[in-house]
Formats: C-alpha cells, structure tokens, sequence
C-alpha cells in the first residue's frame, strides 16, 4: 500500500491521517503469472494499480489473435479506462505479464473517495492525462515510423519493458511478428 501513498504524495499533499483513511478505499491482491483481472464483454468495475509485475491491456482480433494495447508496470494504473468510467462492458482483456502485487478500486469505491476527497480528482486527472499523453505519442510512432524504427524507439524510452515483457507480447504490442522481431534484433547485433 506504501507505493501508491507515495504515489499519490508525489502529486499532491494529503495528512498522513487522509492518506490512511484514502487506503482504506482499496484492496490488495497478489496474482500470479497470466492471470486474468478483467474480462472482454464483461462490465469493468475496477481500475488497478501496479505495486509490484506487470500487466498487459489486449484484445481478440477478427483473426483469433491477442493485440496488446498497453503495458502497465509498478506505479502505472490500468483498466478499460472508457468502460470504467461509463460502467459498461468492457472490449479489453487484462492479464498479469508476470507475477504481480495490484491494487484495486472499485466503481462505487472510486465514487466514494472522490466525493469525501475532492482533491483525489486532481490526482486521477493527472494521470489520466499522462495516459492519455503517451497513447497519442503511440498513435504517432505507429503513423509515422517503419516497424523496425517503432521497436528501436520503444527499446531506447522503456527498456524496462524490453527486459521484462516476452517478446511474442513486445510484437503484438508493436504491430511485428515475434519472427520479425527476432529478425530486427539480429540484424541489429550482427
């Protein structure tokens, strides 16, 4: 629970009895590896956040195949963001990469502690926009950079994830095979 208060005491001041009274909002989980906190076509009623692994946001294509749309890692907060917010049923999957320690809200939870914290709004604001931030940066590597040039940019602004998300997952995530991203490695080492 340390993480996430320093988290938040990262963006804005808060008593250490508020802080305590603001963990009381959520609940710990220990997952291990490749399991499944949220479900396509089922309501998402939680938004997560990552206090030890690493988790992936996906969806099933027409094809039968798994797109990973995001990685979150400790610090990081995940969920089907639009799906949350509108409690609707959700397109996404989301699956521990590795095992992992999360926090979770949920919808009612999260109303909850906006209205007796308003301050909260500024944090989750913050972070929405820095989401936001990096899925338009996204939109613009994918738009206007080769393949190749996506991983090496990829590799070079978050080589945590590089290390530690296997590569089948690092392809989808860059639109590659994980044949052709083998082949941009070798040809890059040679």
């Amino acid at each position: 629970m340390q993480i996430l208060i320093n988290h938040i005491k990262h963006y804005l001041a808060f008593s250490q009895e508020e802080l305590s009274e603001i963990a009381l909002f959520f609940d710990y989980h220990s997952y291990n590896k490749k399991e499944t906190l949220l479900v396509a076509n089922k309501q998402c009623n939680k938004l997560f956040f990552v206090a030890e692994g690493c988790l992936q946001l996906y969806f099933i294509d027409s094809l039968g195949n798994q797109k990973t749309t995001q990685f979150a890692i400790e610090n990081w907060w995940l969920t089907d963001f639009l799906a949350f917010q509108n409690q609707k049923h959700s397109d996404f999957y989301i699956e521990t990469v590795e095992n992992s320690k999360v926090l979770s809200i949920t919808f009612s939870k999260y109303q909850e502690l906006l209205a007796n914290f308003p301050k909260m709004e500024k944090y989750f604001r913050s972070i929405y926009q820095t989401a936001y931030g990096a899925t338009l940066i996204r939109l613009k590597y994918i738009n206007n950079f080769s393949k190749e040039d996506m991983f090496f940019m990829f590799r070079d602004n978050f080589p945590e994830f590089v290390q530690r998300v296997p590569q089948y997952l690092l392809a989808s995530f860059l639109g590659l095979t994980p044949e052709y991203l083998s082949e941009i490695k070798r040809k890059h080492l040679s």
